[in-house]
């Protein structure tokens, strides 16, 4: 798009002065753009209809490709179709912001107590004693007895003594309370009692947040997981690893948007029905992908596909429990 603003004769960073009959739109020493500071409105607002439209058709045909025809976008971009395209990395960290930021709205506020305080309250008491006598379980809620984190360390700490030291858990009265046990005090069960307490003095909106925080951490190791596990699925086709990277990319990118529309949908009416489309919507996308990108026979496809799904989904469960876990430990 040509511009009708006036050219400097020196660059107003580094003064450097554009010899006549030469190009001067950028500064050879400095690289900045060689234009008047002082910009009319109608200059301003014609840049940036540019960088939007020039944005937007990008956008749309991304999103084409994406949502419409499974797998066409990672093949179109192996192909080096990528001018037209938003780059997968860009793709994902805008589609990945906006699902995670969602999802932190979506969180009600339930209790800024502390658990301690919440553990020991009468009402939370008499009702988990309801329970408990009307269910038979004797593992719901437990106000006696020793606490099984600090237990399976040869710590026999009670409830009771974990609140009284979760007020001041200063590092002596952590030593001194494992030795009053009869153990050493070792990095593990400091640490374990340590967090232990430190939990018991957060609250559960407190302990979720910090989960959610490491959530998009979790998706950043995932999606090469995911691409490595593709990878040796189709191992004899010999491709790169960055081919199934990309796939792995824009199949996570096709996820979070519609659990972005769930969330959306969840703000407005109630979305029930859309948990069907959230289980069996993925699954067809993730076949018809597999079968586009690698043209395969239906019956090879989809034996992969499903044994995909399941290593991928072994996966996806113990790196969520190492996820809470690791938010646990650092507290």
């Amino acid at each position: 798009m040509a511009h009708s603003s006036h050219k400097l004769p020196a660059c107003a960073n580094c003064d450097y002065h554009f010899p006549p009959e030469q190009p001067n739109d950028f500064c050879p020493t400095c690289g900045q753009q060689n234009q008047e500071v002082n910009l009319s409105f109608g200059h301003v607002a014609e840049e940036f209809l540019e960088g939007i439209f020039h944005f937007d058709s990008k956008v749309f045909r991304t999103a084409k490709l994406l949502l419409l025809r499974p797998g066409e976008l990672t093949k179109q971009f192996l192909a080096g179709h990528r001018m037209p395209f938003v780059p997968p990395i860009r793709l994902y960290v805008f589609i990945s912001f906006v699902f995670f930021f969602l999802l932190s709205l979506s969180i009600t506020p339930n209790s800024t107590r502390p658990s301690r305080e919440l553990i020991q309250d009468a009402s939370l008491r008499a009702a988990a004693d309801s329970v408990r006598r009307s269910t038979g379980q004797s593992n719901i809620i437990v106000f006696d007895g020793d606490s099984p984190m600090t237990a399976s360390l040869g710590m026999d700490f009670s409830q009771a003594d974990l609140f009284k030291l979760s007020r001041d858990p200063t590092p002596a009265r952590i030593d001194s309370a494992i030795r009053s046990r009869g153990v050493e005090p070792t990095f593990m069960r400091r640490m374990v009692l340590r967090q232990t307490v430190r939990t018991l003095n957060m609250s559960p909106e407190d302990m979720t947040r910090k989960w959610l925080k490491s959530l998009p951490i979790l998706m950043f190791f995932l999606m090469p997981l995911f691409a490595l596990l593709l990878k040796g699925l189709y191992l004899r086709q010999r491709q790169y690893y960055l081919s199934h990277l990309i796939f792995s990319i824009h199949f996570h990118c096709f996820v979070f948007l519609l659990f972005i529309v769930n969330l959306v949908l969840a703000k407005f009416d109630s979305n029930d029905w859309f948990d069907t489309v959230l289980v069996f919507v993925p699954a067809v996308y993730f076949f018809l992908a597999l079968r586009n990108n690698f043209g395969q026979s239906v019956l090879k496809t989809l034996s992969k596909a499903l044994l995909m799904m399941v290593a991928y989904a072994g996966v996806l469960i113990v790196c969520v429990i190492l996820s809470v876990l690791a938010s646990v430990l650092l507290l």
